[in-house]
């Protein structure tokens, strides 16, 4: 009788290029998931940066400028203090506000101000004294066109009194019943933990005779 041997069952063994294949496959789709990942956020980002964009362009003026951070980007020289200052003026004189904003964009002018000023006019007076101008301005329909501020090249600096105090000349366009004006307005700053305070200002009557252009159109 012929004699079979066993069938032995040969237990099969991942070949090593098999199971390189297999981690490649694995890193593949963990590097490919990563990506995915990497991208939506890039454009995550993106978007986010856009729609940021977008909203700080919708803002009005008002908003810019009650928005400003002064804390940290307080102005460095005297001119562009005064350039500050004369936006605020120009949307407190011409634009119809809330009370709340016209307050807060009261608070934003007064950091403009030094310690001497400030001491002189507290926020409730100056608030009921700067509604009555407005009121005044409006009912003359007057508006700010425009305003210039002189060149830092043309400040004049001086030290009174163990302080450094600055010279600063303004000078105001506006309209009033179809015709232009122009006037001028005068400026001393006074340094203040290394930041340019506004100390006093008063018009300049030798320059200020108000020429008046009437408006053509």
């Amino acid at each position: 009788m012929e004699r079979r041997m066993p069938k032995r069952h040969i237990s099969q063994t991942t070949t090593p290029a098999k199971k390189m294949a297999k981690n490649i496959t694995g890193f593949a789709f963990f590097a490919g998931l990563l990506a995915v990942v990497a991208i939506a956020f890039f454009y995550s980002h993106q978007n986010k940066k856009e729609d940021e964009a977008v909203t700080l362009n919708a803002m009005t003026e008002v908003e810019r400028l009650i928005n400003k951070d002064l804390e940290v980007g307080y102005p460095d020289t005297p001119a562009e203090v005064m350039k500050l200052f004369g936006r605020m003026n120009q949307c407190i004189y011409n634009t119809g506000m809330k009370d709340e904003e016209f307050g807060q964009l009261l608070t934003q002018m007064r950091l403009l101000y030094s310690q001497n000023l400030l001491s002189q006019n507290s926020y409730d007076e100056q608030m009921t004294s700067l509604k009555n101008e407005i009121t005044n301005f409006r009912e003359k329909k007057r508006r700010i066109i425009n305003y210039t501020v002189e060149k830092s090249s043309s400040v004049k600096y001086k030290t009174i009194h163990n302080q450094e105090c600055a010279y600063v000349q303004m000078a105001y366009f506006m309209s009033e019943s179809g015709n232009y004006t122009k006037s001028f307005q005068n400026y001393i700053l006074v340094k203040e933990e290394g930041q340019w305070k506004i100390l006093s200002f008063q018009k300049d009557v030798s320059n200020s005779n108000e020429k008046t252009e009437e408006k053509k159109g």
